[in-house]
């Protein structure tokens, strides 16, 4: 399936959520000669020693690099990170998003599931549906594996059988400190092998549509 998608921008809230929401799906809809950029709102510096979680932001940004040209995502470097935890919904903030769509005319805009145990990643999700209200395709992923009390349930699905092992190799590049209880990775790729099942492929990423315009 080649997608009327042709300038795509997919946002996280940190640097690991592209590749763990989209990533098969990005590396995708590049084969197909479409332009995907990457977008991440916060600096992902984190210190959780209950978990003994030390995330920095040098190496984060390095990793995230690698990640990107492993899948050909065009990464946006110039925009300035909020502080991780802090991510906040807000007219500047939105329009500092709005215009990177309107710059690069993007038409799908991949971001988080509106419901979702990390704070960072409602915001996220709050600031792109109103950013990119103008796009005509706007799909929420779920990176993280929480038990949510709204349920991220999936409608939309691409086949990624393809592309699985481009999206481990990307995430490979992430540092244990991000493969939350050193699973998150493979369980995130178990899932799509679960949705692959259920579509009778191999491996497949589920998106909640917020809207999707095919003309």
């Amino acid at each position: 399936m080649v997608f009327s998608m042709n300038n795509i921008l997919i946002v996280g809230a940190h640097f690991d959520d592209a590749e763990l929401g989209a990533g098969g799906t990005a590396a995708k809809l590049v084969k197909q000669g479409k332009k995907v950029y990457k977008l991440t709102l916060t600096d992902n510096v984190t210190q959780f020693s209950q978990k003994n979680i030390s995330v920095d932001y040098d190496s984060s940004r390095r990793q995230s690099r690698l990640a990107a040209e492993e899948l050909g995502m065009i990464e946006i470097t110039d925009f300035e990170p909020v502080e991780c935890s802090t991510l906040k919904y807000g007219k500047e903030i939105m329009q500092r998003v709005e215009k990177i769509i309107f710059d690069l005319n993007i038409d799908t805009l991949f971001t988080h599931f509106g419901t979702d145990m990390n704070q960072d990643h409602v915001e996220a999700s709050r600031i792109c549906v109103t950013a990119g209200r103008h796009c005509s395709n706007i799909l929420q992923f779920q990176s993280n594996g929480y038990i949510l009390d709204n349920v991220f349930y999936p409608t939309f699905f691409v086949d990624v059988s393809d592309t699985i092992e481009m999206k481990r190799k990307a995430l490979s590049h992430y540092s244990s400190e991000h493969d939350r209880f050193n699973r998150l990775f493979e369980t995130n790729i178990e899932r799509n092998h679960i949705w692959g099942y259920g579509n009778e492929i191999q491996y497949a990423e589920g998106f909640n549509l917020v809207k999707y315009l095919e003309p």
